[in-house]
């Protein structure tokens, strides 16, 4: 199954693209994108650091939901969903 997946802000530089479409095997979870899209050691520590989850402040939507309101790095995917991945923005 093919899923896009469009990163934002600084992720755009780390990634080298604004958007990109992944092959996924059926069955697959917004954890199994992750480790596909984290092929180097710069995008691994970007949204992993030195854990298994990504980092706090790295937000992930499916489809324009946020993962945390579905099933969280477990969300499954499917055919033709679009996943966003982008930097928390802070200020004030």
């Amino acid at each position: 199954m093919e899923v896009k997946v469009k990163f934002f802000s600084i992720l755009r530089e780390v990634f080298g693209t604004e958007e990109k479409e992944v092959e996924l095997k059926s069955g697959s979870n917004i954890l199994d994108l992750l480790n596909i899209l984290c092929d180097s050691p710069h995008r691994h520590e970007t949204i992993f650091g030195d854990s298994s989850e990504p980092k706090t402040y790295i937000q992930i939507f499916k489809n324009g939901k946020p993962i945390q309101s579905l099933n969280g790095i477990q969300t499954k995917l499917g055919e033709g969903d679009t996943v966003a991945i982008f930097p928390a923005i802070f200020g004030g």
